[in-house]
């Protein structure tokens, strides 16, 4: 996913809650489907010790803190700090995960990530953990920070204290995956295209314009069904002040603000853009939002 280079203004991005890394790597569309293929599949065999373990699809696992992690040539690499719930799947080499790792400081002193590819060769660390389980764990960590009494908008932030949380739209839902070990880049468009399956999505392609692709809405009138959407679900909206030219077109960075659902007709997200902004990590009912601020154009699921 190539960046675009179209400058968005400043209160753009303040409505939006755009934000973007550009030290970090995101699970590449290639990757994720390879995943996908062999959780669909499930038949690759692991050999550990005198005989091979039960032929398993790819899952979510729940790793507990102090597991031994290894790398691919079978050495010590690391050990889990925290209880870890990762998607992982069988290799050769054992229960390959790629989690997140600290990978630096951003221009803020927070931490930024890479993901790591390691593995497990402890039958006793291997702990299944269910779909179910994962959208929970995403959807408590986002609620979690909006409920924290202290709380700043800041682009490219992603700070979650004991008290205080500060971050964007695309900052507050990176972290929220992190926690079920999936990275999704610091940047909304990124999100919205790199890989995950879209359940809803009104935006066709047109063409370019000067280098960048231009979108525009297949249906004014089209509207995601929120019967479809499960919790945590990913919910993208254009930014209205970045039409390229006066035809309704929009640019890929027109993809300025992402939120996730809760359920129950109810998504959480970091905004700056209107209401309490001293309070701008917090729910909304998504059709009173749709009605008065942004309308849906995309969703993208990541957890199944």
């Amino acid at each position: 996913m190539k960046r675009l280079t179209i400058l968005i203004a400043a209160a753009a991005c303040l409505l939006c809650g755009c934000g973007s890394s550009d030290s970090s790597t995101a699970l590449s569309k290639a990757a994720t489907e390879a995943v996908t293929t062999a959780g669909q599949s499930g038949t690759v065999d692991f050999q550990h010790g005198d005989g091979n373990y039960e032929k398993l699809p790819t899952g979510y696992y729940r790793i507990p803190a102090g597991t031994q992690l290894y790398d691919r040539d079978g050495n010590p690499a690391a050990a889990a700090e925290s209880e870890k719930l990762c998607r992982g799947g069988w290799s050769k080499n054992g229960l390959e995960l790629t989690m997140p790792v600290e990978d630096g400081k951003n221009e803020l002193g927070e931490a930024q990530y890479r993901y790591g590819n390691f593995y497990i060769k402890d039958e006793a660390a291997m702990i299944p953990a269910s779909v179910e389980e994962a959208r929970e764990t995403v959807v408590n960590y986002a609620l979690e920070m909006s409920r924290k009494p202290k709380q700043t908008y800041v682009l490219s932030g992603e700070y979650v204290g004991e008290d205080e949380t500060r971050s964007d739209c695309s900052g507050m839902t990176e972290l929220a995956y992190l926690q079920i070990g999936l990275y999704l880049e610091h940047y909304t468009v990124a999100q919205a295209n790199n890989g995950g399956t879209a359940v809803f999505d009104n935006l066709e392609r047109v063409g370019e314009d000067q280098g960048n692709e231009v979108y525009r809405v297949k249906d004014e009138n089209a509207s995601v069904d929120y019967s479809t959407l499960e919790k945590g679900d990913l919910l993208f909206f254009l930014c209205t002040t970045n039409s390229s030219t006066d035809n309704d077109l929009f640019t890929s960075d027109g993809i300025g603000h992402v939120a996730m659902y809760i359920g129950d007709g109810q998504m959480v997200h970091f905004t700056a853009g209107y209401g309490d902004t001293n309070h701008p990590c917090r729910t909304e009912d998504l059709a009173d939002y749709e009605s008065r601020v942004l309308k849906v154009r995309k969703a993208v699921r990541y957890i199944y």
